[in-house]
């Protein structure tokens, strides 16, 4: 098993460190496990940066750690694998266009959502494999079908928050297909978490924004908040139960200068908790992101 340098940082140091490049590995204080998804695989990473687990995917944009230790990913169609990696379950999308399935989501009742690409609409499929709904989102910019949407996820309200990248929109459906909730974003809307307040968390690249159900910025995170650390194209997100939130980054490492970072956790107050670099930018994007705290049904 290959070690990754590790530096430990206290958090009392952090607010007074330079980040201008970290180190390989982490950098700060990770006191979880994470999942991480981008680059052609999905892998388990160790607090100290050790990778423990991984599995090879196709174009990926989606994936879960679930409660029994296996690893849920959408990677253009959408697969389970256990702790040894073999498949015990997995769901093909009739249509491959516009790279099939980019999105899934476990629910406790043990069906799977899934955002189909290329037949632009939200799936839900039962155990054995099985179509018990499907919703056909409203898509406005279609040039390029591979951006129809990112993150799709089936609210507590039973509704659909869909990320329609293209557009650069999220959207809140209704079963029956009526929009309930809209909202612009300043650039591609990737993913999108429905909050315990009634906001809505939003990653689109640049920014992270939290907005209300009037639409209204109520707290927003840039890349340039911390100009010490280079950040590109935030993407995955995962809000934690202290208000921290872990981000994943795609396309992370400029080619040329060397700079950036795959993924990273912030506070409330967009202090810097740690960093993960990935030895020679193997892992170059980390666009789903999920902290092993504990929580198995985690707002992201």
């Amino acid at each position: 098993m290959k070690r990754i340098h590790f530096s430990l940082i206290f958090a009392s140091i952090l607010a007074s460190t330079s980040w201008s490049q970290p180190a390989d590995g982490v950098t700060g204080t990770l006191e979880h496990q994470v999942l991480a998804l981008g680059s052609g695989r999905v892998a388990l990473f160790e607090k100290d940066g050790t990778i423990l687990r991984t599995a090879k995917t196709g174009n990926n944009a989606d994936a879960w750690y679930l409660e029994n230790g296996n690893i849920l990913f959408a990677d253009g169609k959408v697969t389970e694998v256990d702790k040894e990696g073999k498949i015990v379950w997995e769901y093909k999308p009739d249509c491959k266009r516009a790279d099939g399935a980019m999105s899934c989501q476990r629910l406790p009742n043990g069906n799977t959502v899934v955002g189909e690409n290329g037949t632009e609409q939200v799936t839900e499929v039962d155990k054995a494999g099985k179509v018990v709904f499907t919703l056909k989102i409203k898509p406005q910019a279609k040039k390029n079908p591979h951006h129809v949407m990112r993150m799709c996820r089936k609210l507590e309200n039973g509704n659909y928050l869909v990320c329609h990248s293209g557009d650069g929109v999220v959207r809140e459906y209704t079963p029956d297909g009526t929009v309930v909730f809209e909202y612009q974003c300043k650039g591609i809307a990737f993913a999108a978490v429905r909050l315990p307040n009634k906001n809505t968390m939003i990653s689109s690249l640049n920014q992270v924004q939290e907005v209300s159900p009037k639409g209204e910025v109520v707290w927003e995170f840039k890349a340039t908040d911390l100009p010490d650390l280079s950040i590109r194209n935030m993407t995955g997100i995962h809000v934690l139960k202290n208000g921290n939130m872990v981000i994943g980054n795609y396309s992370a490492y400029d080619k040329k200068t060397k700079m950036g970072v795959g993924m990273f956790e912030i506070t409330r107050e967009k202090k810097l908790v740690w960093t993960y670099v990935s030895p020679e930018f193997k892992d170059s994007s980390m666009m789903a992101v999920q902290k092993l705290d504990g929580d198995f049904n985690p707002l992201r």
